[in-house]
């Protein structure tokens, strides 16, 4: 499809989903220039309309404030928001109905977490909030050269996704110029098949996970394919996002010879930043407010913490003072962009690793996220492996587990690994988090030491 072409069916996508997306890009292609004064003062003008629809709207929210003491229309600094409670993971899988705002948005609906988060929780978005998160993607997409509309091949989504979609969603996906191709069934045979999509679909960027990148890069170079040869076929760059991507970059660069960026979002929250061309990846502050937190004490820090994130576009299901579990760092330093949005580097969390089948085929550690939203009642869940041929999977569960959970997880699992491979499902009451505070959702000994090798 025509670029021009696919950038005005997307338009009209989301027109007919009654999502704003190209107003609210524009807006943020225009604000990215503002002065960090006219900035800051969007947030807090956007920040007391969001408290009054949260005080107004929420239970939850009613009382917490009303416990601080804090009225919606006097929190002009973040002292004033600092008298509110940190938000944690917990409190909104427990409380959620409190917390949602019915009539605050239209078109809501229930979302739930993905990623490298093995604590899922389930919260309210609405077609405004999509329609924000959407532009500020293009928007960072467009920092790095690419445009809505041009060829763009997604490296990610479970095959059960992929089952998922229908013939309209893939006819809706070629008129706008998105392919997708499998993250998870990384193998040595599928390898070629993969390049050889890339090559049919010709796209300027691949928008992907690391840790599935990282493991066809290094296929790819055991057989003797040249990912280079992608270029005559129209690729121009690489984009991360969902996990880690450090010093993977220089790697996938020197395979693909394209520059790579990345980006860093939460589902449950926003696009939190994006890289521009100068690697310097830049806070969507028109939409949030950022603060950093030590993990220990939980006082403010000054620039490098665990970071916390005020949504100020989640009318549906306000988020306020969210605990996102990633270790950050924040800074003002100018960046030769121009453009004064603060600058953001994840510093801790958000890896993914692999298991390995007994056959060798390496299984990425996202497929169990979308396990957890095969089977009803899975509150944490982690993937061990000591050895080659054998998976222990905990789960700690609530009322909601079915009887025959666990076969569900061992069934589901089996379609994954090999069949000589045994998969031990055990319920367990925790599951402790790492030192760093996140939860990891694999802890492979094989693949580390056979990525050591």
């Amino acid at each position: 499809m025509i670029p021009i072409l696919a950038r005005t069916f997307f338009r009209i996508q989301e027109r007919l989903l009654g999502r704003p997306t190209f107003r609210l890009f524009d807006e943020l292609e225009e604000s990215q220039w503002w002065p960090r004064e006219r900035l800051e003062a969007l947030q807090w003008e956007r920040l007391g309309e969001l408290l009054a629809v949260a005080y107004a709207h929420t239970p939850y929210w009613r009382q917490v404030m009303d416990r601080a003491g804090v009225r919606p229309d006097a929190v002009a600094s973040l002292a004033d928001l600092g008298r509110l409670p940190l938000l944690d993971k917990e409190t909104i899988r427990t409380g959620r109905e409190a917390m949602a705002a019915p009539g605050a948005a239209r078109r809501t609906w229930l979302g739930r977490t993905g990623g490298s988060i093995a604590t899922p929780i389930e919260f309210y978005t609405s077609a405004l909030r999509e329609a924000h998160i959407s532009a500020a993607r293009m928007r960072g997409h467009h920092w790095v050269g690419m445009r809505r509309g041009e060829r763009e091949m997604y490296f990610w989504g479970s095959p059960v996704e992929r089952a998922k979609q229908d013939t309209v969603k893939s006819i809706r996906d070629w008129f706008i110029n998105d392919g997708f191709t499998d993250g998870f069934n990384v193998t040595e045979a599928a390898v070629p098949r993969l390049v050889a999509a890339w090559r049919r679909f010709r796209p300027k960027c691949i928008f992907c996970y690391p840790s599935s990148m990282d493991l066809l890069v290094k296929l790819a170079r055991r057989q003797g394919i040249d990912l280079a040869k992608l270029r005559q076929a129209g690729l121009e760059m690489i984009i991360t996002t969902a996990e880690i991507l450090g010093p993977i970059r220089e790697q996938f660069a020197e395979a693909f010879g394209v520059p790579v960026y990345d980006s860093y979002g939460l589902r449950e929250v926003a696009l939190v930043a994006h890289e521009c061309r100068h690697q310097t990846m830049h806070a969507t502050e028109e939409q949030l407010i950022l603060e950093t937190i030590d993990p220990a004490t939980l006082e403010p820090t000054d620039g490098e913490g665990e970071l916390v994130v005020t949504s100020l576009i989640s009318h549906a299901m306000p988020m306020i003072r969210y605990r996102t579990g990633d270790l950050v760092s924040l800074d003002d330093a100018p960046c030769p962009c121009g453009r004064p949005l603060r600058g953001l580097r994840v510093r801790g969390g958000r890896v993914v690793d692999f298991l390995v089948s007994s056959n060798g085929d390496w299984v990425s550690g996202i497929v169990f996220v979308y396990l957890m939203k095969e089977v009803p009642g899975v509150v944490k869940l982690q993937a061990r492996q000591e050895r080659v041929g054998h998976v222990r999977v905990l789960v700690v569960p609530d009322e909601r587990f079915h009887p025959a959970g666990e076969q569900m997880l061992r069934e589901n699992l089996r379609k994954r690994f090999h069949p000589d491979d045994e998969i031990e499902v055990c319920e367990v009451a925790d599951i402790p988090p790492a030192e760093s505070g996140k939860h990891r959702l694999v802890i492979s000994r094989v693949a580390e030491q056979m990525r050591r090798s």
